[in-house]
């Protein structure tokens, strides 16, 4: 099981892992934290595309991953915090995956874990592996 905070941090975060134990018959669930909705469009052939729907992006990229990686997939269903910049840090979006407490995620998360029965469950350190806390801090 890998527990990540978006869809398409799957694809750039230990994908290659995934699809080894993949190719070794294991079954490998992805749980998404977060749709992903605040996140940017990096492709800068898509930057002027019109897109308005970041989420249906993402669940469209994730569905894609999946066939890919042959991977299973699960939704925790959290809105994404975005990614503050600026100093001082902006406040995280009111209800945002960031900004609620960690128990309701937690709880969530431990009833996948009693369903799937991973042998292994791969995420972020504590820190969250990346700079400001948000949603990788929280998954």
């Amino acid at each position: 099981m890998a527990v990540h905070a978006h869809p398409d941090d799957e694809s750039s975060k230990g994908a290659a892992t995934m699809v080894k134990y993949v190719r070794a018959g294991h079954q490998v669930l992805v749980v998404s934290c977060t749709g992903g909705e605040r996140g940017d469009i990096l492709n800068p052939g898509l930057k002027d595309s019109g897109i308005t729907n970041l989420l249906e992006v993402r669940k469209a990229e994730m569905a894609h991953a999946q066939d890919i990686l042959g991977i299973a997939h699960h939704w925790l269903g959290f809105e994404d915090s975005g990614f503050p910049q600026g100093d001082p840090l902006p406040p995280v979006p009111p209800g945002c995956f960031a900004d609620i407490p960690i128990e309701i995620p937690a709880g969530l998360l431990a009833k996948k874990i009693l369903e799937f029965r991973p042998h292994v469950i791969t995420t972020y350190d504590e820190l969250g592996g990346l700079s400001p806390p948000g949603s990788h801090k929280n998954s």
